[in-house]
């Protein structure tokens, strides 16, 4: 496919080259960006997981507590 649109861009001139390049630029550089958010999107995974974890155990203590508060009003 390449091939074939260098060809044309020989064929078209200048303006085609230009076009060309800037096509190949802007892919490459869009490539790079979502490599960027790829990592980005990788650690706020890790992070949300993390505080997953934490609310688990927020929530078991709160649970906990709750449980000796209702038992200390029966008594």
């Amino acid at each position: 496919m390449e091939e074939q649109i260098f060809n044309s861009m020989i064929q078209q001139g200048a303006f085609a080259a230009l076009f060309v390049w800037m096509l190949f630029t802007t892919q490459k550089k869009n490539e790079q960006r979502e490599a960027q958010y790829q990592a980005v999107i990788q650690k706020n995974q890790e992070v949300i997981e993390e505080q997953a974890k934490a609310f688990g155990s927020i929530s078991k203590d709160v649970t906990e507590i709750k449980q000796q508060i209702f038992a200390d009003d029966k008594k």
